[in-house]
C-alpha cells in the first residue's frame, strides 16, 4: 500500500509540474471547439470571439437533444485565459451545422466585405505627404538668415533632414514605378479631375518632376551659400614696397659698378656648376638703349654660353626652358642615389 500511494503521489507531482498550456492542449487536441469550428467556416476572428461562447452553448443544447447526454469538455484559451468548454469530436460536426443554422447570430451572419488594396498612386501619394513642402522657400538667402540667427552650425542640422527626405522621396517613387500597372492608369481614365483618385495619380505620375525640383533647390540653396560672394572678406594682406631705383640709375638693385661703361646691371639670380662657377642672370640696362636679361658664363674659354634677351618673349621662353629643365631634373632625380644622412639639399 505505501508504494501503491508512492507512485500515485509522484504522478500526482509529474502532472502538477507539466506546463498548463500544454497540459490543457494535450487534453483537447482533436476535438472541434466552437471558435475554431467558426473560424473554419468563413467567420472572421473577431466575430468568433465575441459570439463563440453563446454559439457553443446552442450546440451543447443540440448536442443534448440529439445524443441525449452532455458533450464532453475542453479548455480553451479566451483572451488570455485557460476556460473549459464544450468540445466535440469530429465525426459530431453535424451538431454544430445544425447550431449554425439554430443561432440567430450565426444564422444571419455576412462576411464583412473585403479592403480592397490601395491603388499604388495612393500609396504614394500617402508615403510622400508633406514631402515638397519642405523644400518651400529653400534659397541660399534663406540659408544666410539662419546661419545670421542661430550660427553656421544650424546649417547642416537643416540640410540633413532634407538630404534624408529626398533618400525616401525616391525609394517611394521606385515603390510606385514597380506596382502600377496600365490597368491603374485605366482606372483613373473618365473620373472628374477633383476625384481623390484622379488626384493620386495625377501627383504620383508627376512625381518625379516635383522631387527633381526639390532636389535642385537643395543643391542650388546649397551652393549659393557656400559661395557667398555678396559679403565683404577681410584679407591680412600687404601690397609688396614699391622697388626702389638708386639715385642716378635706371633699374632698380643696380649697385653703380658698371656705370663707368654706360650700364645699370643688377642680378637677378645664378645657376650653380661644379668647380665653383657658375652661369649669373643678370637685368642690364644700356644707356639710350631698352634693358635686356642676360645669362652668361664667366670662364673666359666659353663665351659661348650666353643667353641674351631683348623683349619680353624672349623672357618669358628662357623662363619656361628654365621651368622646364627644373622639372627634368626634378624627375630625374628619381633615378639617382638617396642623399645620404648629414647631406643638406639645397631648395
Amino acid at each position: 500500500m505505501s508504494h501503491a500511494l508512492t507512485s500515485r503521489h509522484r504522478r500526482i507531482a509529474a502532472a502538477a509540474a507539466v506546463d498548463k498550456a500544454v497540459l490543457y492542449t494535450t487534453i483537447s487536441a482533436g476535438m472541434v471547439l466552437a471558435r475554431r469550428y467558426l473560424t473554419g467556416r468563413g467567420v472572421d476572428q473577431e466575430f468568433a470571439d465575441q459570439y463563440g461562447s453563446p454559439f457553443g452553448r446552442t450546440a451543447a443544447k443540440v448536442y443534448r437533444t440529439e445524443m441525449g447526454t452532455e458533450p464532453r469538455k475542453a479548455w480553451s484559451n479566451v483572451h488570455g485565459k485557460w476556460r473549459r468548454v464544450n468540445g466535440f469530436l469530429p465525426s459530431e460536426t453535424a451538431v454544430l451545422d445544425k447550431a449554425f443554422v439554430t443561432y440567430k447570430r450565426t444564422a444571419e451572419y455576412v462576411a464583412p466585405a473585403p479592403v480592397a488594396e490601395p491603388a499604388p498612386a495612393e500609396v504614394y501619394v500617402k508615403a510622400t505627404a508633406g514631402y515638397a513642402a519642405q523644400f518651400e522657400g529653400l534659397t541660399g538667402d534663406s540659408l544666410r538668415a539662419l546661419e545670421n540667427a542661430h550660427g553656421i552650425e544650424v546649417i547642416d542640422d537643416h540640410i540633413n533632414p532634407l538630404l534624408d527626405t529626398l533618400y525616401d522621396w525616391k525609394q517611394a517613387l521606385d515603390r510606385f514605378e514597380a506596382t502600377v500597372t496600365d490597368a491603374d492608369e485605366k482606372a483613373v481614365e473618365g473620373l472628374p479631375e477633383d476625384d481623390p483618385r484622379r488626384v493620386a495619380w495625377r501627383a504620383a505620375s508627376t512625381g518625379m518632376d516635383a522631387f527633381l525640383k526639390a532636389q535642385a533647390a537643395v543643391h542650388g540653396a546649397y551652393v549659393d551659400w557656400s559661395f557667398d560672394l555678396t559679403g565683404s572678406v577681410e584679407i591680412d594682406w600687404t601690397p609688396p614696397a614699391v622697388p626702389v631705383i638708386p639715385e642716378g640709375c635706371r633699374i632698380p638693385g643696380c649697385d653703380g659698378h658698371w656705370h663707368y661703361d654706360g650700364l645699370c646691371v643688377a642680378q637677378l639670380g645664378e645657376l650653380p656648376f661644379d668647380e665653383g662657377s657658375s652661369v649669373p642672370i643678370e637685368l642690364t640696362s644700356p644707356e639710350d638703349e631698352p634693358p635686356y636679361i642676360v645669362a652668361y658664363a664667366f670662364d673666359p674659354v666659353a663665351m659661348n654660353m650666353r643667353r641674351q634677351m631683348n623683349t619680353q618673349a624672349d623672357a618669358v621662353a628662357f623662363a619656361k626652358a628654365l621651368r622646364d629643365a627644373a622639372d627634368a631634373v626634378d624627375e630625374a632625380a628619381a633615378h639617382l642615389a638617396p642623399a645620404t644622412t648629414g647631406t643638406a639639399v639645397a631648395l
